[in-house]
């Protein structure tokens, strides 16, 4: 999505999608970037501060430091009431496991199955001798667990409309 604010046409970030992981329930990023006031109540909510200041100083979730628990604390601490009910699907978000993996590269690990609360993540026997990463995409809940997990950083979230 673009982004046409006069700081997205000043930085020439109109130019690219937003990749930003924002908070849960926040819905519609453009609607969420104008509504926005980025007065950081989310974040000092955020339980497993996986949140931060990203870039324009927009709430962004960072994987990399742990997973998102889908407490709603950002959501009931937004004095904008920007989030959508906790009712409706919190984002649509979808994992991938890239060919740097350890299992992939002849190496026992299962760092992200054992991390995978839903156990949404499995491994199936090969005939390589090491069972392989099967990620479920029907029972991952996008939480992140897997990515902070990861010791060679091989999972990856993007959004689930990315092509």
């Amino acid at each position: 999505m673009a982004n046409f604010s006069r700081r997205g046409l000043l930085t020439g970030s109109f130019q690219r999608s937003s990749t930003a992981f924002r908070p849960p329930w926040s819905g519609d990023e453009q609607h969420f970037l104008v509504d926005c006031t980025r007065c950081n109540a989310c974040l000092s909510a955020c339980e497993t501060r996986v949140l931060r200041r990203g870039q324009g100083g927009y709430p962004e979730v960072n994987f990399e430091r742990g997973e998102c628990t889908f407490c709603y604390a950002c959501a009931q601490a937004c004095p904008e009431k920007l989030f959508l009910t906790r009712e409706v699907s919190p984002w649509e978000h979808t994992l991938s496991i890239g060919d740097n993996c350890l299992a992939k590269n002849s190496v026992e690990c299962r760092s992200c199955q054992d991390i995978c609360e839903p156990q949404a993540i499995s491994f199936r026997p090969s005939l390589l001798g090491i069972a392989q990463p099967l990620v479920n995409h029907t029972d991952c809940t996008a939480c992140g667990a897997c990515i902070s997990g990861c010791p060679v950083s091989a999972i990856t979230m993007r959004h689930a409309n990315a092509s």
